[in-house]
């Protein structure tokens, strides 16, 4: 009776093992098929959607290397075209300053030649100079020279730019000397009308930007703009040197007030000659303040 029930409860153990077992295989069959159908729907998607992402982000990663490499290169570029410019603009620099420098020398040797000119026209010797100071005050107008007395400058001596006189060697040194200017009011210098040769008169300074005629020999008044010359008189200044020209005559005065413009321009003071004046001439000339003017017979 034992045994049987041994053997009963052997077999019962049996059948359901192979139940379990039948059961389990059974569910990882279904599992399989579910995976295997899940992969055919689900698989092609996600790997669609996985490959689209994979695209775009090869595109932009593509696209933004593609753009940093021109940003680099259009930087590069840039410094390229940067150093160039500093290298135009330094050119243009330079070739401005010479452009500069070369008209500087045109300007000299053009106002060179015209001193040359006049220095020849003259007739009398002469010895250059440059003007290396100018000084003066309210009351008084002067130049300072580069030649003195070891060079030939003479007291008195006229001194000339290349647009006519402008002044009279007042202070001899032994290597510089000063001209006292025609625009001081101690200046004054015997002249003669261009259009009329025989009116003489004296342009005297009045320390600003003019002159003033006074004196003349005759009762002709000069037209507005015409010549003044040096008239000789005096035996300072040599005749034919040009002065200035009558820049306004006021006629409600008596006599008329008549206004001189001086040729020499104080911006064109850089050469100028000093005429060599004889030395008995300089020893016993003055500063010519009223020189001898020929005066017209009264009626």
């Amino acid at each position: 009776m034992t045994s049987r029930r041994s053997v009963s409860k052997a077999a019962n153990a049996g059948l359901v093992g192979t139940l379990k077992a039948f059961f389990l295989g059974f569910l990882f069959a279904l599992l399989l098929l579910s995976l295997v159908a899940l992969a055919r729907t689900v698989l092609p998607t996600a790997i669609d959607c996985l490959s689209g992402v994979g695209v775009r982000s090869a595109s932009f990663v593509a696209r933004l290397w593609h753009g940093l490499w021109a940003w680099t290169g259009t930087l590069r570029h840039s410094q390229q075209l940067v150093r160039e410019q500093a290298k135009l603009q330094q050119r243009l620099a330079t070739l401005q300053a010479e452009n500069v420098r070369l008209r500087h020398l045109a300007e000299e040797n053009r106002r060179l030649r015209a001193l040359l000119g006049l220095g020849q026209r003259l007739g009398q010797p002469f010895l250059s100079a440059e003007v290396i100071a100018v000084g003066g005050s309210h009351w008084f107008r002067t130049v300072v020279l580069n030649r003195g007395a070891e060079e030939g400058v003479t007291l008195h001596a006229p001194v000339l730019n290349h647009q006519g006189l402008i002044g009279r060697i007042f202070q001899v040194h032994r290597h510089h000397s000063i001209v006292l200017l025609l625009t001081d009011r101690r200046s004054a210098v015997g002249v003669a009308l261009e259009g009329h040769p025989k009116v003489f008169g004296v342009v005297k300074g009045t320390s600003g930007q003019y002159l003033q005629l006074l004196h003349l020999s005759r009762r002709i008044l000069p037209r507005k703009g015409e010549r003044l010359l040096t008239s000789g008189l005096g035996g300072i200044f040599p005749s034919g040197i040009p002065v200035g020209t009558v820049a306004h005559i006021d006629r409600h005065t008596e006599p008329p007030t008549i206004t001189v413009r001086p040729f020499a321009d104080d911006r064109q003071w850089h050469e100028v000659i000093v005429l060599k004046m004889p030395r008995r001439q300089d020893e016993g000339a003055t500063a010519l303040l009223m020189p001898t003017i020929p005066r017209a017979p009264r009626r």
